[in-house]
């Protein structure tokens, strides 16, 4: 039985998965820098300045290892720290 996805397929959603959590982490610190200087928001130290970080070096280790789970566990981690701010947006 053979599937469809070829190594080229894994290796380009390895690559995006890498890229994409690393270029949340610039990303996000400017948005916290933003939230904690115009509304003096607090959590955006813990959901913005922690989450992103750990998804980028998932991510590049998800990559040299050849791990798809643990990128797509990075690609998780890279979004939830919108979904964070924005639930606790809702919440106050």
């Amino acid at each position: 039985m053979s599937t469809h996805f070829s190594n080229d397929t894994l290796e380009q959603f390895l690559s995006r998965a890498r890229v994409f959590s690393a270029m949340t982490v610039p990303a996000y610190l400017a948005f916290m820098v933003f939230l904690t200087v115009d509304e003096g928001w607090r959590w955006s130290f813990l959901a913005l300045l922690v989450l992103p970080p750990v998804a980028a070096v998932l991510g590049h280790v998800a990559k040299r290892d050849i791990r798809p789970g643990m990128a797509a566990g990075a690609l998780a981690l890279a979004i939830a720290p919108m979904l964070v701010v924005g639930g606790l947006e809702a919440l106050s």
